[in-house]
């Protein structure tokens, strides 16, 4: 069912994916990784425990950093997304721990840009859901996007 979902706590969560794995890559340092992998685990399977959301609701939000910007959407598009980036951040780190260390930072690489796409409007997770639900799949995947006049994973209109 959709639901008024705050974008801006989305795009909070995008900007900090974004900050984690470009440090991982500059410092080459893999445990911020597995700190982004928890992140979309916890995201995905309940948002509101989420470390991205919680530093949202409880620091930015109070001080009026960004402001919100509520959109008519479904938040399983977005969990599925989530869950999306956790395998990605596994499959890096089990790169990395065969030793595979150029593939492995390739794919911190390539999260990053999706999520620079995704921040700037399309998101790839959310593309994913909806070609799933148009293929027939139901359970998790029974939502209609709620903007018939945006491309499947574009960012709904206000």
């Amino acid at each position: 069912m959709a639901t008024q979902v705050d974008h801006a706590e989305i795009k909070l969560g995008q900007i900090l994916t974004m900050l984690l794995s470009a440090a991982a890559v500059v410092l080459e340092e893999s445990a911020y990784l597995v700190v982004l992998g928890g992140v979309f685990l916890v995201t995905a399977v309940y948002r509101p425990l989420s470390p991205f959301v919680l530093v949202y609701r409880h620091v930015v939000q109070p001080l009026g950093l960004i402001r919100s910007d509520y959109r008519l959407d479904n938040i399983q598009s977005h969990a599925f997304g989530q869950f999306i980036g956790a395998i990605t951040v596994m499959l890096a780190l089990a790169l990395l721990y065969m030793g595979y260390r150029p593939a492995g930072w390739g794919i911190v690489w390539v999260l990053f840009g999706l999520t620079l796409v995704s921040y700037l409007g399309w998101c790839v997770g959310c593309f994913l859901y909806y070609q799933l639900y148009r293929l027939g799949l139901r359970g998790f995947f029974s939502h209609a996007p709620t903007d018939g006049a945006a491309r499947r994973g574009q960012r709904p209109g206000k």
